[in-house]
């Protein structure tokens, strides 16, 4: 059995748990890794470096301290990639948010939907596309 970690970065406690509990109902060996936003992420990056053992990283956009963007700026700014992809996972859809997404290295962006089932459609397609469809 393949074993995965997860990292999760949401800053909102009620939108961690719920990502948190989705990922596990949708495969409980997965180890998720809760960062609360993305200076937590850079901390947790530049301590691990290089970071080994990380199969996905899912990150809200818009978070206190330092956003998706500041993220993916500084890893760009370091010459760095990182070496598992970034999938934003946000209520945004601002085309130039998106794009700037792209632009600045995410993996992909994914829409948050808010009904529960369309929620767990939308986990499901970003774990089982990354961690068992996509090869890298």
């Amino acid at each position: 059995m393949t074993s995965y970690r997860v990292l999760l970065i949401e800053d909102d406690p009620l939108e961690a748990t719920l990502a948190k509990r989705t990922i596990l109902q949708i495969d409980k060996n997965i180890d998720v890794v809760l960062l609360h936003d993305g200076a937590h992420f850079l901390e947790f990056y530049n301590q691990n470096h290089p970071v080994q053992g990380v199969s996905l990283a899912i990150m809200d956009l818009h978070m206190p301290r330092i956003d998706a963007f500041g993220v993916l700026k500084a890893l760009q700014d370091s010459g760095q990639r990182a070496p598992f992809p970034i999938v934003m996972f946000s209520a945004s859809e601002d085309q130039e948010e998106i794009d700037k997404a792209y632009q600045l290295g995410a993996s992909a962006f994914v829409n948050k939907p808010t009904a529960p089932k369309a929620y767990r459609a939308a986990m499901e397609h970003i774990i089982n596309f990354w961690l068992t469809t996509n090869r890298r």
